[in-house]
């Protein structure tokens, strides 16, 4: 069991590793981000990253007895971080090269709600499972979460200058 825990948080990592390059690469311009084969990638790499996810906390080896209320609101965190994200990829009609600034449903609120609902979702899964191992793990996958989202605002700030700017006094995260 302590085999496949390994082997889901390697492959959880390795899709980190393959996003957050894909994020550095973009950053200094060394990667060609409307090409299908790399958006193919990159996609690829974060189905690896979040299903190993989901198969890594329940074989967590410093597993914690939660109390069954505790585990629900985990759950609850899950399905509302889920929802979230989807729901931010559906009203984006994609999760790259979108060329226009997207101001309402969902981004009238927040305005990385896929990222918001990454967030939500490690963290719901590892209270769902209480799985004390996996959180060092999430706080790994969060910061580079949070440091995609810092590359992002950086580039809406230079692509919708003022217009980004006064969106971004209005909403959250």
């Amino acid at each position: 069991m302590l085999t496949n825990y390994f082997t889901f948080l390697g492959l959880c990592l390795i899709g980190l590793v393959v996003r957050t390059s894909y994020e550095l690469l973009k950053k200094n311009g060394k990667v060609n981000q409307k090409s299908n084969i790399v958006i193919a990638i990159v996609f690829a790499a974060m189905c690896l990253m979040l299903s190993s996810w989901i198969s890594m906390c329940p074989l967590d080896p410093w597993h914690i007895n939660l109390p069954s209320v505790v585990k629900l609101s985990g759950l609850g965190i899950l399905i509302i971080g889920l929802g979230t994200a989807l729901g931010g990829v559906i009203q984006l009609r994609g999760v790259e090269n979108i060329d226009h600034l997207v101001t309402s449903g969902l981004f009238s609120r927040i305005r990385h709600p896929m990222y918001t609902g990454f967030i939500l979702w490690i963290l719901g899964w590892v209270i769902c499972y209480g799985a004390a191992a996996s959180l060092i793990v999430a706080l790994v996958c969060i910061g580079n979460i949070l440091y995609w989202r810092q590359i992002e605002e950086k580039n809406l700030v230079s692509a919708y200058g003022e217009t980004y700017l006064r969106y971004r006094m209005k909403t959250w995260f």
